[in-house]
């Protein structure tokens, strides 16, 4: 059995209503309800308007007739190439760096000490 099924629960849920927001409260928030509904109808009729001439020009956009679309060429190949000689140059001088590196007697630097202080205590004198 539902909650709306029967008037008697319609009708206590209306008193409880009444009770809790007051006679005068109620219309007022049927009112605003009814006028938010309204602007959310508007606005949503504006998108609609919005979305037809797009629809349309989509619509249209097929029957136009396509560009051929260029085959691809060596030249396109070509700076593909180049990228990739690029590249392995780029690896050899890496790998001529890191034997150079590796070849130079690594000096070890010792750690700066850092200075302790003494320890001494605060005391506070009148």
């Amino acid at each position: 059995m539902g909650l709306f099924d029967s008037p008697t629960h319609l009708l206590i849920i209306l008193v409880v209503l009444v009770v809790l927001f007051g006679s005068t409260k109620l219309p007022k928030a049927a009112k605003s309800m009814g006028e938010a509904m309204r602007i959310f109808k508007k606005e949503s009729a504006k998108l609609h308007e919005e979305d037809s001439p797009t629809a349309e020009v989509q619509a249209s956009a097929p029957q136009q007739v396509a560009a051929p679309q260029p085959q691809v060429a060596p030249q396109q190949v070509a700076p593909q190439q180049a990228s990739q000689d690029q590249m392995l140059a780029l690896q050899e001088q890496m790998d001529a760096l890191q034997k150079q590196m590796a070849a130079q007697p690594t000096v070890t630097q010792p750690a700066p000490a850092t200075p302790t202080a003494p320890e001494t205590q605060h005391t506070s004198q009148p």
